[in-house]
């Protein structure tokens, strides 16, 4: 048996596509899955897991343990099992796993300690304490982490608190030095490529390829946002369409102002956009994110896992990067290591990726599409068969403990 914990009880693509790609990895027959929103991973439960044993556990709170006033940027893991209302349920659950593995995400970072998100943070955090006092392996798997604003302590004293556990993180260039700061050792840390960067050949798409050329595009900017530059977006429609014979079509990651109230924006508005619908299944399904990344001639997006799907099947994407917590270091840490995990050794230059503005971003393919897609294409020719079976190779030894 072995168990799971981390952020996938949100109908955030990322989030529980990398559950499911876990699972199926591990080929995990019989697992134990903590949740925070019990409803929705029922759902995922039952379209992807139908033919597993896999159950449930709530981890449940006591009621305004989180309340304003209280100081949770210094909490303590025993401050933390004391607010499991249902401590005895998780204790019985983790004794009979073999491994715990916490889920890969960007959640071990300060944004994930402020009072809109805390509580959540403490029960996916939960289980692994109570595994720690158990002696049962905690794996981490590819995670970003930090940055770390004031909060250092807080997270030290939980790594800290996990004498036995792995540190799979997903870069470079930033989550080595936010672990360091938190007193994980060098030694305990291991390189890993995103959970979802491999798709498992069993979460990809069956269904004929999409008919006529297209881009992906994809935003969770505010709707006013999309108002004040429509102008631009409608520019970007209207000149792929003209120029190269290529249509829109938005991807939301998410439910209503996630990616769907956007989508419905533009579609609504612009005769080139298509919205992909995700209202009907409640969430954006992993083969459908597949074949439509697979299928486009780029991707422009806003989101982290844009990118890692677009790097999986080889589709140039261009990635704007958003501010968390007043500066862009979270988004640069985690999207500019992706591709350097994947291009290392190759020349390339960052401008062909990413930007600061989505409107710099939109008016950068307009003018020079055919040349962002065409380096990006032969960057990734080179690099790709090298640094995959690289990245691979580490994800398979780490989850099989053989590293």
């Amino acid at each position: 048996m072995i168990g799971f914990t981390g952020p996938y009880s949100d109908v955030n693509f990322g989030d529980y596509a990398m559950l499911v790609n876990n699972v199926y990895e591990l080929d995990a027959k019989d697992a134990i899955v903590f949740v925070y929103d019990r409803p929705f991973v029922e759902r995922i439960r039952d379209d992807y897991f139908a033919d597993r044993n896999v159950r449930l556990v709530e981890i449940a709170l006591r009621p305004g343990a989180f309340s304003e006033g209280r100081d949770t940027q210094h909490l303590t893991p025993m401050e933390i099992l004391r607010e499991i209302e249902n401590i005895d349920e998780v204790t019985a659950a983790v004794a009979e796993m073999d491994t715990l593995y916490v889920n890969g995400g960007g959640y071990f970072n300060s944004l994930w300690t402020q009072p809109h998100r805390i509580e959540r943070l403490i029960q996916i955090i939960a289980p692994t304490l109570v595994a720690a006092t158990m002696n049962i392996p905690v794996v981490f798997t590819a995670n970003g982490y930090g940055p770390f604003r004031g909060d250092t302590e807080f997270f030290a004293s939980f790594f800290g608190s996990l004498p036995n556990a792995r540190f799979g993180a997903r870069d470079t260039i930033l989550s080595p030095h936010w672990l360091n700061q938190a007193g994980v050792q060098p030694d305990r840390i291991h390189t890993l490529p995103d959970d979802l960067l491999f798709i498992d050949e069993r979460l990809t798409p069956k269904q004929e390829p999409r008919a006529g050329k297209y881009v992906v595009m994809e935003t969770y900017l505010p709707t006013a946002f999309i108002t004040e530059n429509f102008a631009h977006f409608e520019r970007f429609s209207q000149r792929m369409a003209h120029d190269h014979g290529l249509g829109v079509v938005f991807l939301p990651f998410n439910l209503g102002h996630g990616g769907v109230d956007q989508g419905a924006l533009l579609a609504d508005r612009l005769d080139d956009v298509e919205m992909f619908d995700i209202t009907g299944r409640g969430y954006l399904p992993i083969e459908d994110a597949v074949a439509l990344v697979s299928g486009a001639e780029l991707v422009i997006s806003s989101r982290y896992h844009a990118v890692i799907l677009a790097l999986s099947v080889g589709t140039p994407f261009v990635s704007v990067l958003k501010d968390v917590l007043g500066d862009k270091q979270y988004y640069y840490g985690k999207n500019v290591g992706a591709l350097e995990g994947v291009l290392e050794g190759q020349p390339h230059d960052l401008r062909d990726y990413f930007f600061m503005d989505y409107v710099e971003a939109l008016d950068a393919v307009v003018d020079d599409f055919a040349g962002i897609t065409r380096r990006q294409r032969e960057n990734y020719s080179a690099a790709f068969p090298r640094t995959g079976s690289k990245l691979r190779s580490a994800r398979e030894a780490y989850l099989n403990g053989d590293s």
